[in-house]
């Protein structure tokens, strides 16, 4: 009898024969023992999605997702209106704009209906006590561009 013929001998009656083998460790590396497997093989995994270029960008189309506040006080800080929006669900980014004779305010959201919330929630709030500022809001007529390094991003101090 060869060593292979020992071998399967062995592991059919249970004994390792000392080469190293056993009904319980000729198992290991296949989980429960066909006797016991109640349930048949796991499927193939699916395949796996088209590559992302074939895909839309998430923000296609002309959906504005951006917000115009006015009403600011006129030493507003950037960081004052980011610590304001950053907890509106979908905040992205914000920006101030001095160029007019009051500060306004542009904040960039994921999602439309995002960006229509917040305007709600935003819309105649008491900004500052001391100087009776009171926000006003409307959508944008455009998406806030973000360009790298001019604005605040959400947790980007």
């Amino acid at each position: 009898m060869c060593i292979e013929e020992k071998r399967d001998w062995g592991l059919s009656r249970g004994l390792g024969l000392g080469l190293g083998f056993d009904r319980t460790h000729a198992m290991a590396g296949t989980g429960i023992h066909p006797y016991h497997q109640q349930w048949p093989p796991a499927a193939a995994a699916p395949p796996p999605p088209p590559p992302a270029a074939a895909a839309a960008p998430p923000h296609a189309g002309d959906e504005v997702r951006t917000i115009f506040i006015t009403g600011l006080p006129e030493d507003v800080k950037e960081r004052e209106l980011q610590n304001l929006l950053r907890w509106l669900p979908g905040f992205e980014a914000s920006q101030l704009n001095f160029k007019a004779e009051k500060p306004m305010g542009f904040a960039l959201f994921s999602a439309p209906h995002q960006a229509l919330a917040a305007k709600d929630i935003l819309q105649d709030m008491l900004f500052d006590p001391d100087t009776k500022s009171v926000l006003h809001t409307e959508m944008a007529k455009k998406n806030l561009f973000v360009k790298r390094g001019e604005l605040i991003l959400p947790f980007n101090l």
